[in-house]
């Protein structure tokens, strides 16, 4: 049995984990990550993380490796956070070297989306698959991609996985990334609200109004699955273009790697067959029928937990299939 450290950095929170290669957690923490700074926070990592240890009575030397989950545009070769969206203070912030450093035992740095893949595949409903695709469908969506047993990680830029840039229509709306026509442009949260609070003035009598109390900066995915539920016509509409666009992407990833799995994360599971059932509906016109009829599109098994599984899951798998 091996145990392992994991660290997941978020937009807004940083939790640390410690656990089994099969699963089991031994102990985590976490804390609030919104607009900090690394030279504080860098020492609380490591300070926290020998907390862990040593609570669960283990010396740092019976720990195999580390894993780090960390948003990108990242260095990832060189383990270097180089700036992430959501954290503007963490810039060029060598963690990967000031991590082993600190500890003293080996450890990697790995995209966050391919942190969930991850995470998925080891301990939750990937599990016993050779080949699967994880989506995050959150704020954003992130991708991770297993293929014959192997984390597909790419090419110098290790920047494999990035589905949610995938264009799906030329000169499309403008996406966070700096491109047009993203999947994310679509069908990300924080894409979704703002469209939204666009078209909201053109839609005077949408119970999208009411829910929001007149102020288009509350409008989020919440808002628009209660306006749905409620039969408001601009949020059927929004809803039937989000599932569609949906099933466009997932007929993509189908046809490209044949998965056994589609595994979603929040969305999938927070709000269930409404999101679901109409993107399969559509996907026969975006895929074949056999690699179609030989894909589980399920919710993720981990849910709110896969945070504390993610650096886990990253350490894990570098000790399984080493990247140095």
């Amino acid at each position: 049995m091996a145990i392992l450290l994991g660290f997941d950095i978020g937009g807004t929170k940083l939790g640390i984990g410690l656990g089994t290669d099969k699963g089991v957690l031994l102990g985590s923490t976490r804390r609030d990550n919104r607009n900090t700074d690394p030279a504080e926070v860098l020492p609380w990592m490591a300070a926290e993380a020998r907390k862990l240890v040593a609570a669960a009575g283990i010396a740092m030397t019976d720990v195999a490796a580390f894993g780090i989950s960390a948003p990108f545009p990242a260095d990832a070769a060189r383990g270097i956070m180089t700036k992430p969206t959501n954290n503007p203070l963490w810039r060029d912030v060598p963690i990967l070297d000031y991590l082993k450093s600190e500890l003293g035992i080996p450890g990697c740095f790995e995209n966050d989306a391919n942190c969930g893949a991850l995470a998925e595949w080891f301990f939750g409903a990937g599990l016993g698959c050779t080949d699967m695709i994880y989506l995050t469908l959150s704020t954003g969506i992130g991708g991770g991609i297993i293929a014959a047993g192997r984390l597909i990680r790419g090419g110098a830029a290790l920047s494999a996985g990035e589905l949610g840039h995938l264009c799906i229509q030329l000169d499309g709306r403008p996406c966070s990334c700096g491109m047009r026509g993203c999947y994310e442009a679509y069908c990300g949260g924080v894409a979704l609200a703002n469209r939204m609070r666009e078209e909201i003035a053109d839609h005077p009598g949408s119970v999208l109004n009411e829910i929001s109390g007149g102020d288009p900066a509350k409008l989020d995915m919440i808002a628009l699955e209660q306006a749905f539920r409620a039969g408001d016509s601009y949020a059927v509409s929004l809803w039937d273009e989000m599932t569609t666009r949906h099933a466009q992407a997932f007929g993509a990833f189908i046809q490209a790697f044949n998965p056994q799995k589609l595994v979603l994360g929040t969305l999938a599971w927070a709000i269930g067959d409404i999101f679901i059932d109409p993107i399969q509906a559509k996907l026969p016109a975006f895929c074949w029928k056999e690699p179609r009829e030989a894909c589980e599109i399920v919710p993720s098994a981990l849910r709110r937990d896969i945070a504390s599984y993610a650096g886990i899951a990253a350490a894990l798998n570098f000790l399984l299939f080493p990247q140095e």
